[in-house]
């Protein structure tokens, strides 16, 4: 569930929604979620100061907290 909300997120964001890599490594109580868009996007993503990722990050945080688990997003260029 976290993982297509971020998926959602960041297609509505780039330029080359194609090109959206996610992948989710789950845990027993946390889930880690790697994303990768085009070099051209990165920016798009992360936002000025990071204030999209850390939005981003928030919203995954408290939807996993719903569920009793912990949720991380890692950018990868």
């Amino acid at each position: 569930m976290e993982k297509a909300l971020v998926e959602y997120i960041v297609k509505s964001l780039v330029d080359h929604p194609d090109e959206v890599q996610l992948n989710a490594i789950e845990g027993e109580k946390s889930t880690i979620l790697e994303l990768r868009v085009s070099a051209e996007d990165i920016g798009r993503v992360i936002g000025r100061g990071g204030r999209i990722a850390r939005a981003i990050r928030t919203l995954l945080s408290a939807m996993a907290a719903k569920t009793g688990k912990r949720a991380s997003l890692e950018i990868l260029d």
